[in-house]
């Protein structure tokens, strides 16, 4: 079972997400040092100075400086990067505002997009959908935390079939486990919900973080419905 996006700087996150059977985990962290040699490590970036790791995560594209920096690296060394984007209104208006385009069309004009996954992408619009399929810009999904934070609820119908997703539990503060059983419930329970009828299932929904099972409903304590 996989989490792709894991938010934290404590190991014992990594603990508690193996002890619920996750076993492949994606950190983004301050502190890769702390981290086993078994976990994929990202270097969050906060300052120009802390590039020079071959995996990095952006997190924020409202500091021009840190931007520049990263695609500077990312063009010179070919890091690894996750970016995080169009995960939040206020975010992805403010980069609107300054630059004239969304996050998405940002990371694509400066020659990024191809080069990067994004977490997040919960206010994607068509043209960003279409520049990220066109890019093959792989999509993580953070259910409980973009839903916990008030983000917003991504809108995973007309991604599904268009963009390679995957689930991560964010910074864990609505899945303290970093369960991702849970994190694959609340993901058929807030798209249902967005679209007012049943519309994505279990067994896509497992998919998301590389889980199979012969019951998908009883997998995430979902009662299937009667034919």
């Amino acid at each position: 079972m996989r989490n792709a996006f894991l938010l934290t700087d404590d190991p014992r996150d990594v603990d508690r997400g193996r002890a619920c059977g996750v076993t492949d985990f994606t950190v983004a962290t301050r502190f890769p040092e702390r981290f086993d040699n078994e976990i994929t490590v990202f270097k969050i970036v906060e300052k120009p100075q802390d590039i020079g790791y071959p995996r990095l995560a952006l997190l924020t594209l409202e500091r021009e400086s840190l931007f520049n920096a990263v695609a500077d690296e990312v063009f010179e060394n070919k890091p690894k990067l996750i970016v995080a984007a169009s995960y939040d209104l206020t975010e992805t208006g403010r980069v609107q505002a300054r630059e004239c385009v969304t996050p998405v069309q940002l990371l694509h004009r400066e020659g990024l997009l191809d080069k990067c996954t994004i977490a997040g992408g919960n206010y994607l619009d068509r043209d960003d959908v279409e520049l990220m399929q066109m890019c093959r810009t792989p999509l993580v999904l953070c259910v409980t935390s973009s839903m916990g934070h008030g983000f917003g609820m991504p809108h995973v119908v007309a991604l599904k079939d268009k963009l390679v997703l995957s689930l991560g539990s964010g910074d864990n503060a609505y899945n303290a486990n970093g369960d991702m059983l849970s994190e694959a419930r609340a993901l058929v329970l807030g798209a249902n919900c967005e679209m007012r009828a049943p519309s994505v299932t279990p067994e896509f929904a497992l998919s998301l973080i590389g889980y199979s099972a012969s019951d998908p409903y009883s997998a995430l304590g979902i009662k299937k419905p009667a034919r």
